[in-house]
């Protein structure tokens, strides 16, 4: 009865906020029970018929509850509470671009965190929005660099230059980036399905990653949050060049806890 329940909150904006609860972290267990064999689903030991099966499940455009959908509504990584107690631990206020409907962004205000939303398409109308999300690009962030950028799947594919904007137009020293990344995907282009190679590449030069944690992950989907520092200046170490951080102690985090 729990599982219906929750089901039948999609029917709106209100009842999916569901009182601050991360009410999309229950449907994903849920759908995920439903089907656990449905990451098998580009396994090339099955035979057509079930392939065809599960690609369906997944992405069934009739079916509401699909995984699909529920990514149409909620975001395409699912937050766990690990992720969010993690990015609330930082206690740095929040910029994020690309929002989208800003479901990640508005769990993070209900914790109490300090987040601006922006996002410069047209897709989401207000309606299926979470919180205020802004008319906004990449350029927003000159002027908002005491703040740490939240990245969650800003480009669409290769061409997509929204990630390698906000990399050049964001002055502050944190990042958090939510997706998949080189060589952690389980898609045919190697840089992953959520920002470009260009992107990757220049975020390797200016910033070092120095926590990553797992996410829960949709069938296709290999999401992670990563936390990057921006780089310091190198020291001469006996003639060697290091950049300095102070690194968590809890640096990998395992999958989160259902």
């Amino acid at each position: 009865m729990a599982v219906k329940a929750d089901f039948a909150k999609l029917d709106s904006i209100e009842s999916r906020k569901s009182g601050g609860e991360n009410l999309y972290l229950r449907l994903y267990q849920a759908k995920m029970a439903q089907n656990p064999s449905a990451h098998r689903f580009s396994d090339p030991s099955l035979v057509q018929k079930e392939r065809d099966a599960l690609t369906r499940w997944i992405r069934d455009c009739d079916d509401r509850t699909s995984p699909l959908n529920l990514q149409l509504l909620f975001a395409f990584s699912v937050p766990s509470r690990e992720a969010l107690d993690f990015i609330v631990g930082l206690k740095r206020q929040i910029i994020s671009v690309g929002a989208g409907v800003g479901y990640w962004e508005f769990l993070l205000q209900q914790r109490g965190c300090d987040v601006l939303a922006f996002d410069s398409n047209q897709v989401y109308p207000e309606g299926l929005h979470y919180i205020s999300v802004k008319t906004g690009g990449p350029e927003v962030l000159a002027s908002h660099g005491d703040r740490a950028l939240f990245l969650a799947w800003p480009d669409a594919d290769e061409s997509s230059k929204l990630s390698t904007d906000c990399l050049n137009h964001y002055k502050g020293d944190v990042i958090i980036h939510i997706g998949e990344l080189f060589g952690e995907t389980l898609s045919s282009d190697p840089w992953g399905q959520s920002t470009s190679k260009a992107f990757q590449l220049t975020l390797g030069e200016r910033f070092r990653c120095v926590t990553r944690m797992q996410l829960p992950n949709w069938p296709g989907h290999a999401d992670t949050l990563t936390l990057w520092r921006r780089i310091p200046v190198a020291v001469d170490c006996d003639g060697a060049l290091f950049h300095y951080f102070d690194l968590p102690r809890k640096r990998y985090w395992p999958e989160c806890s259902t």
